[in-house]
């Protein structure tokens, strides 16, 4: 036991004043990259006793050839194993062995830094007076660094927002930003702003935007003329239409007064009817006897 003891407090002083063997730099990963920390190049059942723990909170324990503590991924050089490392997972991991006699055989500490992904930034034009200013967006947290490129060129500036004057602002510059942490780094597009601060400029942009307003108005002034002139001619039109149709129907003969056709024909046909009657015989002549000539009589 006291020997245990004694062993224990050797590696924690170890630990404490040791400059560079036992512990190294952090290892820089991004959120949902896959970590590996390296323990050593002997394999897995040489180690008696084999311990993992992370912020001094214990996660694997192997003695002999029983593990009775499993939570961390340990492959067979002993190296611990992440998958999908969140920010979380950032912290302090050490790991320690021991033969069967005790005796320390291999020990590490390892710093573990999570980092959220780098998103693709732009640049963001605004333009002021005297200049302009340009904003690389997004930024995602303080470990983020910018930089800044004019034509392909470094700038020599690294924060998020890049003032450029009139006077160093040339017609057909380009500029661009790229973010970076210690995993990855993205790159905008370039962009090549426009900006004018003279009084100058100014006064042909009112006077273009007050010619433009005149146009429109006199434009919509002409086409609504052209509306009004087209309603009153379909108008005239219209009533000289009812004009007409009124001074011809005052010169037609006027039928109101004449008798209603199926009277007139059936008048018509009673004289008609009357005038087909047979005719009356003639009157026979009244006088005496005709006897004819007395030779005739006689015989």
């Amino acid at each position: 036991m006291l020997q245990n003891l004694t062993l224990t407090l050797l590696i924690n002083l170890t630990f404490m004043f040791s400059t560079g063997k036992f512990v190294s730099s952090c290892l820089y990963k991004e959120v949902g990259d896959k970590a590996v920390i390296p323990f050593g190049e002997e394999n897995l059942e040489k180690y008696y006793e084999l311990r993992w723990s992370h912020n001094e909170r214990r996660g694997y324990y192997k003695r002999g050839l029983h593990i009775k503590l499993n939570e961390f991924k340990v492959d067979q050089n002993g190296s611990l194993i992440l998958e999908n490392v969140q920010k979380d997972k950032s912290g302090e991991y050490k790991g320690i062995a021991y033969n069967e006699n005790g005796s320390l055989i291999n020990s590490i500490v390892h710093q573990l830094c999570v980092q959220e992904p780098v998103s693709e930034p732009m640049v963001i034009v605004m333009c002021v007076e005297k200049g302009v200013n340009l904003t690389c967006k997004p930024m995602n947290n303080e470990s983020t660094v910018v930089s800044w490129m004019k034509n392909g060129m470094n700038a020599n500036a690294t924060d998020a927002i890049l003032q450029v004057s009139s006077s160093e602002l040339n017609s057909g510059d380009k500029f661009s930003c790229t973010v970076s942490n210690n995993v990855k780094q993205k790159s905008a597009k370039d962009v090549e702003p426009v900006c004018s601060d003279t009084d100058e400029d100014m006064m042909d942009v009112w006077w273009m935007l007050v010619i433009l307003t005149a146009g429109g108005c006199f434009l919509l002034i002409l086409f609504i003329i052209c509306l009004v002139c087209v309603w009153r001619c379909r108008q005239n039109k219209r009533k000289a239409k009812k004009e007409e149709e009124y001074r011809l129907a005052t010169l037609m003969p006027d039928h109101t007064n004449q008798p209603d056709e199926p009277y007139m024909q059936q008048t018509t046909s009673q004289k008609a009817s009357k005038s087909q009657r047979p005719l009356p015989p003639l009157p026979t002549p009244q006088g005496p006897p005709y006897f004819g000539p007395l030779k005739e009589r006689n015989l």
